[in-house]
Protein backbone atom coordinates (compact mmCIF):
# COMPACT_ATOMS: atom_id res chain seq x y z
CA UNK A 1 0.00 0.00 0.00
CA UNK A 2 2.80 2.66 1.07
CA UNK A 3 4.61 1.85 -2.33
CA UNK A 4 1.27 2.45 -4.76
CA UNK A 5 0.92 5.50 -2.48
CA UNK A 6 4.50 6.85 -3.29
CA UNK A 7 3.70 5.97 -7.07
CA UNK A 8 1.07 7.74 -6.84
CA UNK A 9 2.39 11.10 -5.44
CA UNK A 10 5.24 10.72 -7.68
CA UNK A 11 2.54 10.62 -10.57
CA UNK A 12 0.37 13.50 -9.09
CA UNK A 13 4.15 15.58 -8.58
CA UNK A 14 5.24 15.30 -12.28
CA UNK A 15 1.79 15.85 -13.78
CA UNK A 16 1.31 18.95 -11.94
CA UNK A 17 4.95 20.04 -12.93
CA UNK A 18 4.28 19.15 -16.30
CA UNK A 19 1.21 21.41 -15.98
CA UNK A 20 2.75 24.30 -14.66
CA UNK A 21 4.99 24.55 -17.53
CA UNK A 22 2.25 24.19 -20.01
CA UNK A 23 1.87 27.36 -22.71
CA UNK A 24 -0.79 29.05 -23.69
CA UNK A 25 -1.20 29.59 -27.57
CA UNK A 26 -3.90 32.57 -28.20
CA UNK A 27 -5.12 33.49 -31.69
CA UNK A 28 -6.60 36.93 -32.38
CA UNK A 29 -8.01 38.71 -35.21
CA UNK A 30 -7.28 42.36 -34.64
CA UNK A 31 -9.73 45.15 -36.41
CA UNK A 32 -8.33 48.81 -36.19
CA UNK A 33 -10.61 51.65 -37.86
CA UNK A 34 -8.81 55.17 -38.19
CA UNK A 35 -11.10 58.43 -39.26
CA UNK A 36 -12.38 57.75 -42.26
CA UNK A 37 -10.37 54.83 -43.20
CA UNK A 38 -11.66 51.81 -44.23
CA UNK A 39 -11.33 49.44 -41.22
CA UNK A 40 -8.16 46.98 -41.49
CA UNK A 41 -8.17 43.11 -40.27
CA UNK A 42 -5.46 41.51 -38.93
CA UNK A 43 -3.98 38.35 -37.47
CA UNK A 44 -1.40 37.40 -34.47
CA UNK A 45 -0.93 34.83 -31.68
CA UNK A 46 0.24 34.73 -28.70
CA UNK A 47 2.60 32.27 -26.82
CA UNK A 48 2.80 32.56 -23.33
CA UNK A 49 4.85 30.20 -21.11
CA UNK A 50 6.34 30.96 -17.78
CA UNK A 51 8.16 34.40 -17.84
CA UNK A 52 8.57 34.69 -21.79
CA UNK A 53 5.28 35.82 -24.03
CA UNK A 54 5.83 35.92 -27.63
CA UNK A 55 3.25 38.29 -30.07
CA UNK A 56 3.56 37.27 -33.81
CA UNK A 57 1.68 39.06 -36.22
CA UNK A 58 1.62 39.34 -40.01
CA UNK A 59 5.11 41.55 -40.28
CA UNK A 60 7.33 40.54 -37.25
CA UNK A 61 7.54 39.26 -33.87
CA UNK A 62 7.82 40.21 -30.47
CA UNK A 63 9.89 38.39 -27.83
CA UNK A 64 9.92 38.74 -24.20
CA UNK A 65 11.77 36.77 -21.65
CA UNK A 66 11.60 38.50 -17.92
CA UNK A 67 14.09 36.50 -16.31
CA UNK A 68 16.67 37.75 -18.83
CA UNK A 69 15.39 41.07 -18.64
CA UNK A 70 15.09 41.07 -22.84
CA UNK A 71 12.69 42.19 -25.35
CA UNK A 72 13.46 41.17 -28.73
CA UNK A 73 11.86 41.91 -32.55
CA UNK A 74 11.99 39.58 -35.01
CA UNK A 75 11.28 40.82 -38.38
CA UNK A 76 11.13 37.70 -41.03
CA UNK A 77 11.23 39.76 -43.83
CA UNK A 78 14.97 41.36 -43.52
CA UNK A 79 16.01 37.93 -41.38
CA UNK A 80 17.11 40.19 -38.89
CA UNK A 81 16.08 41.08 -35.05
CA UNK A 82 17.11 43.47 -32.57
CA UNK A 83 17.36 43.03 -28.82
CA UNK A 84 16.73 45.54 -26.07
CA UNK A 85 16.80 45.49 -21.97
CA UNK A 86 12.78 45.02 -20.56
CA UNK A 87 11.46 47.05 -18.74
CA UNK A 88 12.94 49.91 -21.06
CA UNK A 89 14.45 52.51 -19.21
CA UNK A 90 13.32 55.19 -20.91
CA UNK A 91 9.48 55.89 -21.33
CA UNK A 92 7.40 54.07 -23.39
CA UNK A 93 6.17 55.92 -26.45
CA UNK A 94 2.50 55.05 -25.57
CA UNK A 95 2.45 55.90 -21.56
CA UNK A 96 -1.24 55.61 -21.82
CA UNK A 97 -0.65 51.98 -22.11
CA UNK A 98 0.49 51.71 -18.60
CA UNK A 99 -2.02 53.60 -16.41
CA UNK A 100 -5.57 51.57 -17.82
CA UNK A 101 -7.13 51.14 -14.01
CA UNK A 102 -9.97 48.34 -14.81
CA UNK A 103 -13.77 48.33 -13.34
CA UNK A 104 -15.89 45.89 -13.13
CA UNK A 105 -18.93 46.82 -15.11
CA UNK A 106 -21.46 44.22 -13.58
CA UNK A 107 -21.99 42.80 -17.20
CA UNK A 108 -21.02 39.15 -18.47
CA UNK A 109 -20.20 37.35 -22.03
CA UNK A 110 -19.63 34.27 -23.38
CA UNK A 111 -17.15 33.91 -26.12
CA UNK A 112 -15.98 30.87 -27.42
CA UNK A 113 -18.21 28.98 -24.84
CA UNK A 114 -16.07 29.97 -22.29
CA UNK A 115 -17.36 32.66 -20.05
CA UNK A 116 -15.97 36.16 -19.29
CA UNK A 117 -16.73 38.99 -17.07
CA UNK A 118 -17.10 42.84 -18.52
CA UNK A 119 -14.45 45.45 -17.45
CA UNK A 120 -13.61 49.18 -18.26
CA UNK A 121 -10.75 51.33 -18.04
CA UNK A 122 -9.47 54.12 -19.16
CA UNK A 123 -6.00 56.63 -19.04
CA UNK A 124 -4.97 59.98 -20.33
CA UNK A 125 -1.81 61.49 -21.32
CA UNK A 126 -1.07 64.80 -23.29
CA UNK A 127 -1.22 63.27 -26.46
CA UNK A 128 -4.11 61.39 -26.03
CA UNK A 129 -6.99 59.66 -24.54
CA UNK A 130 -7.64 55.96 -24.11
CA UNK A 131 -10.80 54.28 -23.09
CA UNK A 132 -11.01 50.15 -23.39
CA UNK A 133 -13.22 47.60 -22.52
CA UNK A 134 -13.03 43.95 -21.93
CA UNK A 135 -14.39 40.63 -21.22
CA UNK A 136 -11.78 38.54 -19.16
CA UNK A 137 -12.13 34.98 -18.80
CA UNK A 138 -10.61 32.85 -15.44
CA UNK A 139 -12.14 29.71 -16.48
CA UNK A 140 -10.49 29.62 -20.66
CA UNK A 141 -7.41 27.13 -20.54
CA UNK A 142 -4.33 28.76 -19.81
CA UNK A 143 -6.10 31.78 -17.82
CA UNK A 144 -3.93 31.05 -15.17
CA UNK A 145 -0.17 30.93 -16.74
CA UNK A 146 -1.49 33.96 -18.62
CA UNK A 147 -2.37 35.76 -15.57
CA UNK A 148 0.95 35.04 -13.56
CA UNK A 149 2.72 36.06 -16.81
CA UNK A 150 0.46 39.52 -16.59
CA UNK A 151 1.32 39.89 -12.98
CA UNK A 152 5.02 39.26 -13.43
CA UNK A 153 5.48 41.88 -16.00
CA UNK A 154 3.70 44.24 -13.92
CA UNK A 155 5.63 43.38 -11.10
CA UNK A 156 8.87 44.11 -13.72
CA UNK A 157 7.42 47.50 -15.19
CA UNK A 158 6.63 48.80 -11.44
CA UNK A 159 10.33 48.50 -11.06
CA UNK A 160 11.24 51.29 -13.76
CA UNK A 161 7.85 53.13 -14.22
CA UNK A 162 6.00 52.92 -11.63
CA UNK A 163 2.81 51.39 -13.37
CA UNK A 164 -0.52 52.10 -11.21
CA UNK A 165 -2.80 50.80 -13.33
CA UNK A 166 -4.38 47.35 -12.90
CA UNK A 167 -6.00 44.80 -15.13
CA UNK A 168 -8.27 41.40 -13.90
CA UNK A 169 -6.97 38.00 -14.09
CA UNK A 170 -8.05 35.79 -16.52
CA UNK A 171 -7.65 36.32 -20.59
CA UNK A 172 -9.42 39.06 -22.11
CA UNK A 173 -11.44 37.08 -25.00
CA UNK A 174 -12.44 40.94 -26.46
CA UNK A 175 -10.75 44.09 -25.96
CA UNK A 176 -12.42 47.68 -27.64
CA UNK A 177 -10.22 50.40 -27.35
CA UNK A 178 -10.57 53.98 -28.83
CA UNK A 179 -7.74 56.55 -28.66
CA UNK A 180 -8.97 60.04 -29.26
CA UNK A 181 -5.50 62.78 -29.92
CA UNK A 182 -5.87 65.47 -28.16
CA UNK A 183 -5.66 67.80 -31.01
CA UNK A 184 -4.24 70.71 -28.86
CA UNK A 185 -1.34 69.07 -27.83
CA UNK A 186 1.81 70.85 -28.77
CA UNK A 187 5.71 70.09 -28.39
CA UNK A 188 8.43 72.43 -26.61
CA UNK A 189 10.85 73.67 -28.76
CA UNK A 190 8.87 74.02 -32.06
CA UNK A 191 8.38 77.29 -34.02
CA UNK A 192 4.47 78.69 -34.53
CA UNK A 193 4.71 77.43 -38.18
CA UNK A 194 6.31 73.78 -36.57
CA UNK A 195 3.17 74.03 -33.82
CA UNK A 196 0.75 75.28 -36.72
CA UNK A 197 1.38 72.09 -39.01
CA UNK A 198 1.20 69.66 -35.88
CA UNK A 199 -2.31 71.18 -34.88
CA UNK A 200 -3.67 70.88 -38.46
CA UNK A 201 -2.31 67.46 -38.77
CA UNK A 202 -3.62 66.17 -35.16
CA UNK A 203 -7.32 67.95 -36.21
CA UNK A 204 -7.44 65.50 -39.20
CA UNK A 205 -6.68 62.30 -36.90
CA UNK A 206 -10.16 60.71 -36.06
CA UNK A 207 -10.43 58.26 -33.27
CA UNK A 208 -8.92 55.10 -33.56
CA UNK A 209 -10.74 51.99 -32.17
CA UNK A 210 -9.36 48.87 -31.95
CA UNK A 211 -11.41 45.50 -31.63
CA UNK A 212 -9.26 42.75 -30.72
CA UNK A 213 -11.14 39.14 -30.35
CA UNK A 214 -9.59 36.18 -29.67
CA UNK A 215 -10.96 33.15 -32.23
CA UNK A 216 -8.79 30.15 -30.23
CA UNK A 217 -6.97 28.98 -27.14
CA UNK A 218 -5.17 25.78 -27.02
CA UNK A 219 -2.56 24.72 -24.12
CA UNK A 220 0.38 23.06 -24.94
CA UNK A 221 4.53 22.56 -23.61
CA UNK A 222 6.38 25.25 -26.13
CA UNK A 223 9.55 24.43 -27.08
CA UNK A 224 12.39 26.94 -25.56
CA UNK A 225 12.92 27.80 -29.53
CA UNK A 226 9.43 29.47 -29.95
CA UNK A 227 11.25 32.13 -27.66
CA UNK A 228 14.39 32.62 -29.40
CA UNK A 229 15.38 34.29 -32.86
CA UNK A 230 15.24 31.80 -35.57
CA UNK A 231 19.07 30.38 -36.62
CA UNK A 232 21.08 32.45 -39.10
CA UNK A 233 18.74 36.04 -38.26
CA UNK A 234 21.79 38.93 -38.36
CA UNK A 235 21.70 40.84 -35.37
CA UNK A 236 20.99 44.14 -35.21
CA UNK A 237 21.54 47.17 -33.21
CA UNK A 238 18.47 48.69 -31.98
CA UNK A 239 19.06 52.55 -32.09
CA UNK A 240 20.44 51.55 -35.83
CA UNK A 241 17.53 49.95 -37.24
CA UNK A 242 17.29 48.65 -41.12
CA UNK A 243 14.01 47.29 -42.87
CA UNK A 244 11.64 46.35 -40.23
CA UNK A 245 13.47 47.14 -37.01
CA UNK A 246 12.24 50.03 -35.23
CA UNK A 247 14.74 52.66 -32.94
CA UNK A 248 12.34 51.90 -30.18
CA UNK A 249 9.54 49.44 -29.48
CA UNK A 250 6.27 49.75 -27.46
CA UNK A 251 5.44 47.28 -24.85
CA UNK A 252 2.89 44.24 -26.50
CA UNK A 253 -1.16 44.81 -24.97
CA UNK A 254 -1.04 41.94 -22.93
CA UNK A 255 1.69 42.66 -20.18
CA UNK A 256 0.97 46.32 -19.98
CA UNK A 257 -0.58 46.00 -16.40
CA UNK A 258 -0.14 44.27 -13.21
CA UNK A 259 -3.07 42.05 -12.54
CA UNK A 260 -5.73 42.69 -9.32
Amino acid sequence: MKTMSAILAVTILIGSGAMARAGVVIDEQVTTTRGSEPPMVQTRQLFVQGHQEKMVSEHNSFVIDLDRGTMMLIDPKQKAYAEMPFPPQSQPSNPQQLGLNFQKTGKSSTVLNYGCEEYAGGSQSAMAAVKTTGCFSTSAPGAAEFTEFTKAMGAKLNEVHSVSGKVPSGIPLTMDSTRTVNTGFTMPGLSPEQTARLKQMLAKQGPQMTRTVVTKIATRSLPADTFTAPAGYERRDMAQPSGGAPASATVPPSGAKSPE
